[in-house]
């Protein structure tokens, strides 16, 4: 992947994690980070490939 593209798809993890937080106010602080931690693993594992 690009430094571009992993830069996007950082910006819509990020992002869908802010409109889930706001629409689901029940949302934990640790689902939250667990969430962010899976997503960025798979990113990861796709700028290593």
């Amino acid at each position: 992947m690009e430094r571009i593209e992993v830069q996007e798809a950082l910006k819509e993890i990020l992002e869908g994690a802010i409109q889930r937080g706001n629409e689901q106010q029940g949302i934990t602080v640790q689902e939250f980070v667990n969430e962010l931690k899976e997503q960025l693993e798979n990113l990861l594992g796709k700028v290593k490939e």
